[in-house]
């Protein structure tokens, strides 16, 4: 939701588990909730349509995910230690 309405945006598992490695969320806990919060927060307020809030949202992602060093702790997150 984003100032009251809802935008659609379905996330890869990858995407997804590179935004909650960004906001340091735990492990294996439903995370969902936490990245709805975020991406309402970063995508407000609300301008023209549906698809331009798509379109802001997912820009908004890349740069968050597009970080080698949140990459490499990502993938190295499943490794024992």
């Amino acid at each position: 939701m984003i100032d009251g309405r809802a935008v659609n945006i379905e996330l890869d598992d990858v995407v997804a588990g590179l935004l909650a490695a960004r906001l340091d969320l735990p492990a294996g806990a439903d995370q969902r909730g936490a990245i709805s919060n975020y991406l309402s927060e970063v995508g407000s307020p609300w301008m023209f349509d549906e698809n331009h809030m798509r379109k802001r949202i997912l820009r908004r992602l890349i740069f968050d995910i597009a970080d080698p060093a949140l990459i490499v702790r990502y993938l190295m997150a499943d490794q024992p230690q």
